[in-house]
């Protein structure tokens, strides 16, 4: 098979996986602009007529859940990233032979604890959350989701904090700066990319969180998007073009995070998958 053949093959399949994946978005968007009967009556037709009812109605329903998920990505991510950044850059500092034991060690730990689900996790979160008597609050909640992402955050930014040549740290020791003014004037900016990676990455994360929020949120409290989103489901039937307009709604900071941060996301995480 000559090139030109197997390039042509390789542009048939990505237009097929294009569609495959891009058939479901259109239904999404197209059933957000339905009324509920048209819903009921049709709902596969891509021939009626659209109506924003369904997003006036969403939209003064979900504004306390949308600024619930607003303060949790926040908070979430700036106090993730407050410590992820000292601590990538300590576990990848060339020190003695003692201490690098000890830090294999914790990255094997780290690389643990990202492989227990999460449910399992929230049995002993809510005791802890419990004794600490901060269990049904938001900033319960935002606890549990920094304990969920900060190992994952460590991991992603060390590759980043290994790149930077010591000789920076030297020139700058000798020039009189201190540990703290290194930190801020090498590692931080060197690290740019790498911080910006973390923090596209765990404000999606935080936005769409799920697990924790219906069991460390009690009952008739304002729930993040997520909780929203399942609400919508109920034991006889489902909204559904109401739970496409909210779908289509609440996805619209992530989609702006991911174009704003796409060249840079996928630059960060191949820089972080092969370190």
């Amino acid at each position: 098979m000559t090139t030109a053949r197997i390039r042509a093959l390789f542009t048939v399949v990505k237009v097929l996986l294009g569609l495959l994946f891009l058939l479901p978005l259109v239904w999404i968007v197209l059933t957000s602009f339905k009324s509920e009967i048209q819903v009921l009556q049709a709902p596969n037709s891509v021939i009626f007529t659209p109506t924003l009812s369904t997003y006036r109605e969403v939209i003064g329903s979900s504004l306390g859940a949308i600024l619930t998920s607003v303060q949790i990505a926040v908070f979430v991510t700036a106090a993730v990233v407050l410590l992820a950044v000292p601590a990538s850059f300590a576990i990848s500092r060339r020190l003695s032979a003692g201490v690098t034991r000890y830090i294999s060690v914790f990255l094997a730990v780290l690389l643990v604890l990202q492989m227990i689900p999460q449910p399992m996790t929230v049995i002993p979160l809510y005791s802890v959350l419990a004794s600490w008597h901060i269990l049904g609050s938001l900033g319960g909640l935002i606890l549990a989701d920094i304990t969920l992402l900060l190992p994952f955050a460590i991991m992603l930014l060390r590759p980043f904090a290994m790149a930077i040549p010591p000789a920076l740290y030297e020139a700058a020791q000798i020039d009189g700066a201190n540990r703290w003014r290194s930190f801020r004037s090498i590692t931080v900016p060197m690290m740019s990319n790498g911080i910006f990676t973390v923090i596209s990455v765990i404000f999606i994360s935080s936005w769409g969180e799920f697990v924790y929020a219906i069991n460390f949120l009690p009952q008739g409290t304002v729930l993040p998007v997520s909780g929203l989103l399942a609400s919508q489901n109920t034991t006889y039937a489902a909204n559904w073009n109401s739970l496409m307009a909210l779908a289509v709604l609440t996805s619209l900071p992530l989609l702006i995070v991911f174009i704003v941060s796409q060249k840079r996301l996928v630059n960060g995480l191949s820089l972080g998958a092969v370190k």
